[in-house]
């Protein structure tokens, strides 16, 4: 029976028991006014008549506030949630009673805190995620090698990477921050790259530059662009440059350019005189003897003169491509310096040079590539005796010590300016010095002599002093 009457619903049984005791309230005050009109005694008994409807509609009043109370409970606390600014589920508390009605509400409760829980963890999942996300594209972004910037439409800078504030010479990116980027990039920029430059920021189009500081690209070269971001209505808005150091890459093809330019030149003047006497050879038949010998052996030097730029090609190849290896024997070094001693003396005393030659008692046998390693100390031989002055000095040494050999070879040529030692082994460089460029070379050798040594655990050392001479040393280890 009670569980029936709890089965329903708050407003039917709000409104059987209000019936009820409304409706035996007013039977009670008709069923006692009649009773008592009846024996005459209405008069004396109005307070009692009346007292007991009046007190059953109390009773029913408490007893239907009783009944409605988690109603009202439940509406005060969904009023409150409804005016709240914050709406938090907290806000919302469970009935301490086991009426249907406050059980349903704590179960539903119950639903709503379970799900805004899960809804903070996933907010907060998502968050985390968010900002790694987001930390791990920023660190993307300062750690790329181009240097990016982001622009307003006013060419104000609003972001950029620790590249671009290093090409822009300045340590603190976010001292750049609302800086003119314009401002910034003219600073850099000589004055024939100043208009190009001042042409890329009138454009609204994609465009791509490059600026120099000055006229010599060795002082830096950077290549610019910049794209035009257009927001919804179709209008410019935001802007990203990109910045980078091209400067190694166009001393690159001005080596090569000079490269083409020596290859050429190289191969002309051999061949040209080979055809031109062997071509003497051939037609004329009253040449004396020590002639025609003069003519073999200027045939045979330009000969060597090509396979040994061949060589250098071919070296280079190798070079390019990682592909050098070494074949590792026993060899004697008297024997392999003597050799290139004499294949070097012929040039020496072409020039007029003195060549010496010095090697240290009781040499140690070592283990190296006898090819390679004759290869490259004959490029620093002749490397000296070419850019030294006629009537010059040019000394070979070798000495050995408890770890390794050492070869030098001092001349007293024009020497290297302390700026270009650092540069001496790079593929294709040559000196800017006048007298440097007016010698025939390629730039290959030393670069080649640098890779044996290196291939053989060793290296070489640059000791020089322009207009003095210079000192070449291979240190070779003997294990």
């Amino acid at each position: 029976m009670l569980l029936a009457q709890r089965n329903r619903s708050l407003t039917r049984r709000v409104s059987e028991q209000y019936l009820f005791f409304g409706l035996s309230g007013l039977f009670s005050f008709v069923a006692a006014s009649i009773y008592l009109s009846w024996h005459g005694l209405f008069l004396s008994f109005i307070p009692a008549t009346i007292g007991i409807p009046l007190g059953l509609l109390l009773f029913g009043s408490f007893t239907l506030r009783r009944t409605s109370r988690w109603n009202e409970s439940i509406e005060r606390q969904l009023t409150k949630y409804a005016n709240s600014a914050n709406r938090s589920v907290t806000e919302l508390k469970p009935l301490p009673a086991s009426d249907p009605l406050a059980v349903g509400w704590n179960q539903l409760l119950a639903r709503v805190y379970e799900h805004s829980a899960w809804n903070g963890v996933e907010r907060r999942l998502s968050e985390a995620v968010h900002a790694q996300q987001s930390k791990r594209w920023e660190s993307v972004f300062q750690h790329l090698n181009d240097g990016i910037a982001i622009c307003d439409p006013d060419g104000r800078v609003l972001q950029l990477n620790r590249s671009f504030a290093t090409l822009l010479k300045r340590g603190d990116s976010s001292q750049l921050l609302g800086r003119n980027l314009m401002d910034l990039l003219a600073e850099l920029a000589a004055d024939e790259s100043y208009l190009r430059l001042r042409e890329l920021c009138d454009s609204n189009a994609t465009q791509i530059v490059e600026i120099q500081r000055s006229k010599d690209p060795a002082e830096g070269t950077w290549r610019l662009s910049r794209i035009i971001l257009s927001s919804e209505s179709g209008t410019p808005s935001e802007s990203i440059w990109t910045i980078r150091d091209v400067t190694q890459q166009k001393l690159a093809e001005k080596a090569r350019e000079q490269f083409v330019f020596t290859a050429t030149h190289e191969l002309r003047t051999p061949l040209a005189n080979i055809r031109a006497y062997s071509e003497t050879l051939a037609l004329a038949t009253d040449i004396p003897v020590e002639q025609q010998q003069s003519f073999y052996n200027t045939i045979n030097n330009e000969a060597t003169r090509l396979a040994r730029f061949v060589d250098e090609l071919l070296n280079l190849s190798q070079m390019e491509a990682g592909a050098i290896t070494i074949q590792k024997h026993e060899i004697e070094l008297e024997r392999m310096l003597g050799e290139i001693f004499e294949s070097q003396r012929p040039l020496a005393i072409e020039k007029n040079h003195t060549f010496n030659f010095s090697i240290a008692p009781k040499l140690p046998k070592v283990i190296a590539d006898k090819d390679k390693l004759a290869a490259a100390i004959t490029n620093l031989v002749s490397n000296a005796i070419k850019y030294t002055p006629d009537g010059g000095k040019v000394t070979v040494s070798i000495e050995a010590n408890n770890s390794s050999v050492l070869f030098a070879v001092e001349d007293s040529g024009i020497g290297v300016s302390p700026e270009d030692i650092p540069k001496l082994g790079e593929k294709f460089f040559r000196s800017g010095d006048d007298r440097v460029q007016s010698i025939v070379g390629s730039g290959l050798g030393l670069a080649f002599s640098q890779e044996v040594a290196r291939l053989h655990g060793g290296s070489i050392s640059i000791r020089s002093q322009l207009h003095q001479g210079s000192c070449f040393t291979l240190e070779l280890p003997l294990r």
